[in-house]
């Protein structure tokens, strides 16, 4: 495998990420927002709450999914939600969940992991 089918199979899982959140009655906000060089893969809206979904496609499968996000990522993506809602001034409930999609068998089995993390203050 090399970085561009890898950088296809990632776009291809977000796609599938998102057709399954549309039809679980989320409305997509904003797909691969940015903010500086950081980036949330989704943003979705379900009834009161504003969630930042983290997507991981794999075609190998992983030993623990609690590793599959590291603390220094879960920093980039609360950093770069904080700037998404002060951008936008969102005043709702906020959730960070993960979508993990298995490639290993070459169809895309998807789990979401609501509240996958929460923001920690020192």
């Amino acid at each position: 495998m090399n970085k561009s089918d890898n950088i296809i199979l990632g776009k291809q899982g977000e796609e599938q990420a998102v057709n399954y959140l549309q039809k679980n009655g989320y409305i997509i906000l904003d797909k691969r927002w940015k903010y500086k060089r950081f980036e949330i893969d989704i943003i979705a809206k379900n009834h009161n709450t504003l969630i930042f979904l983290e997507v991981k496609t794999r075609r190998n499968p992983i030993i623990s999914i609690n590793d599959i996000v590291s603390n220094a990522q879960k920093d980039r993506i609360i950093n770069t939600a904080h700037h998404y809602i002060l951008s936008n001034e969102i005043d709702l409930n906020i959730r960070f969940d993960l979508i993990y999609i298995d490639y290993t068998q070459k169809t895309f089995n998807l789990k979401h992991f609501k509240e996958f993390f929460t923001p920690y203050f020192d």
